[in-house]
């Protein structure tokens, strides 16, 4: 239905991607309206682990939506690359998905597509939800025709193979089959064509798994796989919970729910069931481009954004006298880049601080780093009524003085935009102070090294 472009919103600097409908669906009233719905859902969800959408309209006759830049792989990438995650890892993951889907579901919103092309993963492997292309409100019409089914045959749940109406519930048994192929590092059910793979789940839960896993893992997936709605998990969040106690061995077999068998399929279907088999075979496959956004995110104690740093590098140097970044030398109060670092647009999406791409300094960029001083403990916490380069320590350590003594051509960077913002390099955060050309792009190094 769409393509997605990496984009630089010029006015705001920064980084952003941005959807466009294909020109061979364009002129489809039912594609338009679903690409709409689209714009609309993801406005309606606020929360960190939903990919946030910054704009939508029409220009020349091409329908966009601007959305949040997620620099990184999407979770179906990762397990082309690993075959399979471990149990805890795949747990982390899914305890992840599921607050994200459960935000979905508190503003009245079924995703209907929920896969691993759709779950992204940033760099330090938080998970964010995107492609609302199907996604509807649970009270109002659907946007296909009639008797046609949305969404990936592999991730369906049974209901809406049945041609029953999508609810939070069918939600929890996709991500329960991403959880299940995620811990087997193969896909719960194959088959020749669509119509094979809709089948299956009406007879049967997925194939059995054919690695060892904890009880309380298997417990918690397979309550989530569940033929019926009603012997799943109640909620996302509650799903979520299970996820994660699951791997502190404290969630128990329900007796309601047996394990996945390996009976064999029917090769036919019963005539009552074959109309609605025969309904799986319009479904329509979607995919979207994954992009992510590297940071290391986390709330405080008051619900707020914060960007967090352990108080010792990972390397395990404490900070201190002796401590010094990666990346980075001791030069005055301060630390120097030992090479040029330049960065695409600053973001923060949902009050919470994304690290910039990096960028190739003999490449336009929008940012370079000339200072840059270590992260308070705690972190910091990102709030345009009180920037960072406005606070106490950080004004006077990323002043105009401080970026003159570092500038090559002091002249030409005199009235660059300075700004502070934290930034992982290599294993180490910590406080970037950046300049920015007036015009917005520049184009090479203008800070030299020590």
């Amino acid at each position: 239905m769409g393509e997605v472009w990496l984009a630089v919103d010029e006015v705001l600097r920064r980084t952003v991607a941005v959807k466009v409908m294909l020109p061979a669906v364009a002129g489809d009233p039912d594609f338009a309206r679903r690409f709409e719905s689209e714009a609309t859902s993801m406005a309606r969800v606020n929360h960190p682990a939903v990919a946030s959408i910054h704009d939508f309209g029409r220009d020349q006759g091409v329908h966009y939506l601007v959305m949040e830049f997620v620099d990184g792989e999407s979770l179906a990438q990762r397990l082309a690359r690993e075959g399979r995650i471990a149990p805890d890892e795949t747990m982390r993951l899914i305890e992840q998905a599921a607050i994200g889907l459960q935000a979905v579901h508190d503003e009245g919103l079924v995703h209907r597509d929920i896969k691993p092309a759709n779950l992204l993963v940033r760099r330090n492997g938080s998970v964010v939800l995107t492609d609302f292309g199907i996604a509807r409100h649970e009270a109002a019409s659907r946007l296909t025709v009639s008797g046609a089914i949305l969404g990936t045959p592999t991730y369906l749940s049974p209901e809406q193979v049945r041609g029953e109406p999508a609810g939070a519930l069918s939600d929890v048994y996709s991500l329960g089959l991403v959880a299940y192929e995620c811990l087997a590092g193969e896909k719960p059910f194959v088959g020749d064509n669509p119509y094979a793979v809709a089948l299956q789940r009406l007879q049967e839960g997925p194939r059995t798994i054919k690695v060892t896993l904890p009880v309380p893992v298997q417990a918690a997936v397979e309550r989530a796989l569940a033929i019926e709605p009603k012997d799943r998990w109640p909620s996302a969040a509650a799903f979520g919970a299970a996820a994660r106690d699951s791997v502190l061995g404290s969630v128990a077999v329900p007796a309601s729910v047996s394990m996945p068998s390996s009976r064999p399929v029917p090769s036919s279907p019963s005539p009552k069931r074959l109309p609605v088999l025969l309904a799986a075979l319009s479904v329509v496959l979607l995919a979207v481009v994954g992009v992510l956004a590297w940071g290391l995110l986390s709330k405080d104690d008051k619900g707020e954004a914060t960007m967090q740093v352990p108080a010792t590098s990972a390397t395990g140097g404490k900070q201190g006298q002796d401590w010094e970044p990666q990346g980075f030398v001791t030069c005055g109060d301060a630390y120097c880049p030992v090479d040029p670092m330049c960065w695409g647009g600053l973001t923060a999406n949902s009050g919470i601080a994304v690290a910039p791409r990096p960028v190739d300094c003999a490449e336009p960029h929008y940012w370079e780093t000339f200072r840059a001083v270590p992260m308070p403990a705690g972190g910091v916490r990102i709030d345009d009524a009180d920037p960072l380069i406005e606070r106490t320590g950080l004004a006077e350590a990323c002043s105009e003085q401080a970026m003159a003594s570092r500038s090559t051509e002091p002249a030409k960077t005199r009235k660059w935009r300075r700004d502070v913002w934290p930034i992982p390099v290599g294993a180490d955060t910590t406080l970037h102070c950046v300049a920015s050309a007036p015009g917005g792009e520049s184009t090479g190094g203008y800070f030299r090294q020590p």
